[in-house]
């Protein structure tokens, strides 16, 4: 690994690991207060730590998404110290810090500003370059077995492009509230969702690009593939602990929000991890 990969990884994943932490720990005592949006709905605030201008249902999701990373930043210098001579430590180690870049994104694009706002342009920063440096190196060689790249990989083809046309679900958020042009249930205090924007318009096409092109048995897909099964392992563990800490905070989920946004994507990331696992093990 190069030693300017290695500086901005072990900063992204100590920064990660910082942050998260202030982000799951802190408190100063406060206590919740409501507040009225631009649209004169009412919106109950945390009110304590660092996310106390969020919404309970934002901090939710923000504390159970900082409980992953810090396990995906530990694993994630894991790569660097202990596990960086695996012949499966690139595709591993580009897959976490993929994990740690959305999260940095929808940590400076979908949070209130507050007092850590400089330190998460830094972890973003990090994050951002090391993640290029990383794919940039990966997509470059051939790291499979030569007979694989005569292999479709039907089936880890077909999972990634409906992996991917899963965050259409978002639709269903986003589509009434162009066409009636009614004010979003879920956006609380907040002008945009930044995960609607890195599903739809990243994950998105990436996974429609890797699939389609694992099916015409492209190379290049077969190095983008494990990244891909990392990052949507990494979204179904981290939809595990955003449901548990929005529980703990009261905010209950209706039987077709736990399907869609919950257990799919859960049944995704399983899926994604046993496929990964399969396709690492066809590394020469």
């Amino acid at each position: 690994m190069k030693k300017s990969l290695s500086i901005l990884s072990i900063a992204s994943a100590i920064s990660t690991i910082i942050s998260a932490c202030i982000g799951v720990l802190y408190s100063f005592g406060g206590a919740q207060r409501t507040v009225e949006n631009i649209y004169g709905q009412t919106i109950t605030l945390f009110g304590d730590g660092v996310y106390a201008n969020d919404s309970i249902m934002k901090v939710g999701a923000t504390k159970g998404t900082d409980i992953t990373v810090i396990i995906v930043a530990v694993l994630l210098l894991c790569t660097v110290f202990t596990w960086k001579d695996k012949k499966y430590a690139p595709f591993v180690h580009s897959g976490l810090l993929s994990i740690i870049l959305y999260s940095s994104t929808c940590l400076i694009l979908g949070v209130t500003f507050n007092k850590l706002f400089l330190f998460y342009l830094f972890q973003f920063g990090c994050t951002f370059f090391a993640f290029i440096l990383a794919m940039a190196d990966l997509l470059k060689r051939q790291s499979f077995e030569n007979d694989m790249y005569n292999n479709k990989l039907m089936g880890t083809a077909v999972f990634i492009i409906i992996g991917g046309c899963s965050v259409l679900v978002w639709l269903m958020s986003i589509l009434p509230t162009v066409f009636s042009g009614m004010p979003m249930e879920i956006i609380d205090i907040y002008t945009t969702e930044p995960t609607f924007v890195i599903d739809l318009a990243i994950i998105l096409p990436s996974a429609l690009y890797c699939g389609i092109s694992l099916l015409k048995k492209k190379p290049i897909a077969y190095q983008l593939a494990p990244v891909l099964l990392t990052l949507l392992t990494g979204v179904g563990i981290c939809v595990i602990f955003q449901t548990v800490v929005q529980s703990a905070l009261g905010i209950v989920l209706n039987p077709g929000q736990i399907f869609s946004l919950v257990i799919s994507f859960v049944i995704l990331g399983i899926i994604a991890l046993v496929l990964n696992i399969k396709l690492l093990k066809r590394i020469k």
